[in-house]
């Protein structure tokens, strides 16, 4: 059973009720690549459940502003930013302001395989990761070519040209992100921030099975007491309030699929005692999960 939604591009209309497909001319390669200005965000339905996507995704802000949550952490992108987001994150889209230009794409893995692509992307998400933010204010000169260069790219493939001369402008965007990176200052992570790294890490593909500090600790080689230590310094929050929002946000995410029974999604969670996941839920949410999915609902 799959634990949270992943949807592919075909499926993005679930998201915020926009029909991504039938804004494209193109309608092709929709699962391999896509980019749309994001004026169509007007006609978006906010906010969304929880999900995650099969493909890597981006915005750049060029006026007004977004608001996203990735995992619990909610971030405002404005003028000037760039937010971009690999398959496994649990992102939300929360809001956006009825001003709002720029640019929405998607590109998936496989697109972008052959030639540096992945390891500009790479080297992109590791910087997200390490300073816990996927979000990047652009200094104004890489702001004017990243424009530019989505410009292109956008109308190359409204007027249904050649995707492999927009998979070269994505190498060159991916390029300038990463050679604006590269300028910031070096962030050398402390044995601290590495051991909590790892951790949320851990979190990202475990969580499912794995919901004590124990646990984690253990994979970890360390105490849980020292986990808990390091996680409390280093972020201001304990290793099991991370571990819990972690799995609020799986569960949330599962309730926003009518097939699926409370039970059902608790064993989805690894949780047996479905007294005890609906009593998690209402602690940390403050609802029951059947008063959350009838919210869901009347949204």
């Amino acid at each position: 059973m799959s634990r949270i939604p992943q949807y592919k591009p075909d499926d993005f209309k679930t998201i915020l009720d926009i029909d991504w497909e039938e804004k494209s001319m193109a309608k092709r390669e929709l699962n391999e690549f896509f980019i749309e200005p994001l004026h169509v965000l007007k006609d978006a339905k906010t906010p969304s459940q929880p999900h995650r996507k099969t493909v890597n995704d981006f915005i750049f802000i060029r006026k007004g502003s977004v608001e996203k949550m990735v995992c619990s952490s909610l971030f405002d992108v404005k003028e000037g930013m760039i937010m971009l987001l690999p398959p496994h994150k649990i992102r939300t889209f929360i809001h956006n302001t009825s001003d709002v230009e720029g640019f929405y794409c998607h590109f998936s893995n496989d697109f972008i395989a052959d030639g540096p692509g992945l390891r500009y992307l790479q080297d992109i998400l590791n910087h997200a990761d390490i300073i816990y933010d996927p979000t990047l204010y652009l200094d104004q000169e890489h702001r004017e070519r990243i424009f530019v260069i989505l410009q292109q790219m956008e109308s190359l493939y409204q007027q249904n040209r050649n995707l492999d001369l927009i998979r070269l402008y994505l190498f060159t965007l991916l390029g300038e992100i990463r050679h604006f990176i590269e300028k910031l200052p070096r962030h050398d992570l402390s044995v601290n921030e590495t051991l909590v790294f790892r951790f949320r890490k851990l979190i990202t593909g475990q969580i499912q099975h794995l919901h004590s500090v124990k646990e984690y600790a253990d994979l970890l080689s360390v105490s849980p007491n020292h986990l808990n230590k390091t996680v409390k310094i280093t972020t201001g929050k304990t290793a099991s309030e991370i571990i819990n929002e972690s799995l609020l946000m799986e569960a949330k995410a599962l309730l926003s699929l009518p097939h699926l029974s409370v039970s059902e999604i608790a064993f989805a969670l690894g949780v047996d005692d479905v007294s005890y996941f609906s009593r998690f839920f209402k602690k940390h949410s403050g609802m029951s999960p059947s008063d959350y999915r009838k919210g869901i609902d009347l949204s």
